[in-house]
């Protein structure tokens, strides 16, 4: 917490985020705050007494979470034996919810269609210590050069594509059966008629793709919008290239099952790429900018 070194600053930070919150119950958290801080401070040092409550921000979610109940979190549609649903469709406030929102510690969102969890990828980045709660705001998505969402967009068409070439370049060649599930030793289990099995894998793979990208490549569709989009539709395709490669490997024999684990891994890395990579190159360039026009007020 380098940009928080007094407890003036720390006070000053969390009323800032506290912001929207009736002034009364604002001012008489901030009052019991400034109180801890300041007696804490007493007994070990003012910075350690900062670091102690942790970033502003995240403090800041507590109290108002205290004080109205609202913890700020996406909520699902609902649930089902514990587990949320959501069947409401994505669109770009609920990917930003769920898929990064570094302010939030959660790592597991529910999911954005269907039953169970996502990951959060802004989460992830923070435990990391890839990134600050407070880093990313809405200025960095508007930031991203234009190169960087041409590239997370390509990614996932990369991969469906990889994906339908490598079936269409099998297909003579495979069985009329092929593996569609792997026991607890990899090998084969169940197999389906080839053309059930493929067919399920590439309408996972590429029509998701397909889908999104009518959506978000019309004009007027935000950066923030289409780096979200491509990594959600990029984690998809990443896993559905690698369950299409390990279905082709064990289609004559074998006993691939045990990658399952590493291209569930890997979809999931593939995916947080497309986000965190565009998303620092947008913080840079804020920062950069941030930097210039300090510079420039200071000449004057």
């Amino acid at each position: 917490m380098d940009e928080v070194r007094t407890i003036d600053e720390y006070i000053a930070a969390v009323r800032a985020a506290l912001a929207d919150v009736p002034a009364h119950e604002r001012e008489d958290a901030l009052a019991e705050l400034e109180s801890l801080l300041r007696a804490d401070a007493e007994r070990r040092g003012e910075q350690a007494a900062i670091e102690a409550l942790g970033w502003p921000h995240a403090y800041a979610k507590s109290i108002r979470m205290a004080l109205t109940g609202d913890d700020e979190g996406p909520q699902p549609q609902g649930r089902i034996l514990g587990m949320p649903y959501d069947f409401r469709g994505a669109n770009t406030q609920r990917l930003s919810e769920r898929i990064w929102n570094p302010a939030d510690p959660r790592v597991f969102m529910p999911r954005l269609f269907g039953v169970g969890w996502t990951v959060n990828f802004g989460a992830l980045a923070v435990k990391l210590g890839l990134l600050r709660p407070d880093d990313a705001g809405e200025e960095a998505y508007e930031r991203i050069p234009r190169a960087a969402v041409t590239v997370a967009l390509a990614a996932p068409a990369v991969l469906a594509l990889a994906a339908l070439v490598l079936v269409a370049a099998s297909w003579a060649s495979l069985p009329a059966e092929v593996p569609v599930h792997w026991g607890t030793t990899g090998a084969p289990d169940d197999w389906a008629p080839k053309p059930v099995a493929f067919g399920g894998l590439l309408a996972l793979t590429v029509l998701p793709v397909a889908v999104t990208y009518a959506r978000i490549l019309r004009r007027g569709a935000t950066a923030r919008t289409r780096v979200l989009a491509a990594s959600a539709v990029g984690l998809l395709a990443a896993l559905g290239l690698g369950i299409v490669v390990l279905t082709l490997a064990d289609a004559h024999g074998g006993a691939s099952g045990l990658l399952v684990l590493p291209i569930i891994l890997g979809a999931v890395a593939v995916a947080f790429l497309l986000l965190y990579v565009p998303m620092r190159l947008g913080m840079r360039a804020e920062w950069r900018e941030s930097l210039g026009r300090d510079e420039e007020g200071g000449a004057r």
